[in-house]
């Protein structure tokens, strides 16, 4: 993997709650989601894509589409003289936590109607 860089970034709640608020899911949907991802991404910012079974696969497609997760890709010579070319896939950790933050301030504005009187709500016809 190029860089070999280590993941110290998102835990399993972050990641939990930021496809809980993308995908719309329960938590418990959400939190199995999040231990798959990050049971191929370990300790490692990144995952080769070939180390993926085809449903996880999917499942990281939507991630990526959602702004969660990101691919890369980089080409290597092989002997026989040919490209080969190797996909990677990312936590993208930026947009996990713009996403987080997001949340935390939606649910602030929508406080707002907490502060108005009980006149505002009576309706008369």
């Amino acid at each position: 993997m190029p860089g070999g860089k280590t993941l110290d970034l998102v835990n399993l709640e972050q990641l939990t709650r930021a496809i809980e608020l993308r995908a719309g899911l329960d938590p418990d949907e959400a939190s199995g989601i999040a231990e798959m991802v990050l049971s191929y991404f370990g300790f490692e910012v990144q995952v080769i894509d070939n180390s993926l079974d085809p449903e996880d696969r999917r499942v990281f497609y939507m991630l990526h589409d959602m702004g969660i997760l990101s691919s890369d890709w980089e080409e290597t010579l092989i002997p026989s003289g040919r490209m080969w070319r190797i996909y990677y896939w990312q936590l993208n950790v930026n947009s996990i936590r713009r996403i987080l933050s997001r949340k935390g301030n939606l649910q602030k504005e929508a406080n707002v109607y907490d502060k108005l009187p009980t006149e505002a709500w009576e309706h008369e016809n």
